[in-house]
């Protein structure tokens, strides 16, 4: 008996879920029947209106408007022919199965929208969203935090002894300083008779001063005591001559020297 009583609280307990299992699919079913029957509503005001705007022969054929509307979209004409394609694949579906996706595809395809961007608001209109904007709340909070200061700085101010200043003084002495000797030289120019004629002497020894040189013997003989100092005078008074007329010529040391040893030729050949 308990066992049977048991058995009959589990069938009724299984019953109940089982009835709240089917009641909450009906409803989900129910709205999602009234969404569909709400999209069918709306396609069928969309042709109704297509419908009523009524195309001359002479104008545009439907390609054609399809095209445009799909470059107008920024699709080249190749993607606008795909585009074409399968909206009549869509169109010859409908034909046979008209269903609600299908002719909101093909709604919103002759509005120039592509396949996947009718496939997008398709899934906004299934879930409701479509038509509604989205909006932003801004939430500011205000968060307080304890923020540790900078340490202040103290500024102490410390004297400090300098050195003292060293002053200088300049102090000028006067001495009396013994002058250094100065050495002045005269030139005294002294006029001694020559013993002999000059202008005879000067007119040998210009004609003889480049072309005579002295041999080794006349060298040899001419060092007498005599002789030299009488050689000597005639050189002298001969260059005293150049200086008082005025008479300039550059004179080499050898050429001094080879006058001196002809004067001394001259007054021995004279002697002898």
């Amino acid at each position: 008996m308990v066992k049977a009583k048991m058995v009959d609280k589990k069938i009724k307990s299984v019953k109940k879920a089982v009835k709240k299992e089917i009641s909450k699919e009906k409803k989900a079913q129910s709205k999602k029947n009234a969404k569909h029957e709400a999209d069918i509503l709306m396609l069928k005001n969309e042709i109704e209106k297509l419908k009523k705007k009524k195309v001359s022969k002479g104008h545009v054929s439907e390609y054609n408007i399809f095209i445009r509307k799909q470059i107008k979209a920024g699709m080249t004409f190749s993607q606008a022919a795909k585009q074409w394609t399968k909206y009549k694949a869509l169109e010859k579906k409908n034909k046979r199965k008209p269903t609600a996706y299908n002719q909101f595809i093909g709604s919103q395809m002759r509005l120039g929208k592509t396949w996947t961007e009718a496939v997008a608001l398709w899934k906004l209109a299934k879930a409701g969203k479509l038509g509604k904007k989205g909006t932003t709340k801004t939430i500011t909070k205000t968060v307080v935090k304890k923020v540790k200061s900078k340490p202040q700085i103290k500024y102490r101010t410390r004297v400090i002894k300098s050195k003292p200043e060293i002053k200088y003084r300049t102090r000028t002495v006067v001495k009396k300083v013994a002058s250094k000797p100065v050495k002045r030289t005269y030139t005294k120019v002294v006029h001694s008779s020559p013993s002999i004629d000059v202008s005879q002497l000067t007119k040998a020894f210009e004609s003889s001063m480049s072309t005579h040189s002295l041999s080794k013997r006349d060298l040899k003989e001419a060092f007498s005591t005599g002789e030299e100092e009488i050689a000597f005078k005639i050189i002298q008074t001969y260059f005293i001559e150049i200086a008082r007329q005025g008479f300039k010529r550059q004179l080499t040391l050898d050429e001094i020297i080879n006058a001196y040893f002809y004067a001394l030729a001259r007054v021995r050949s004279k002697k002898n």
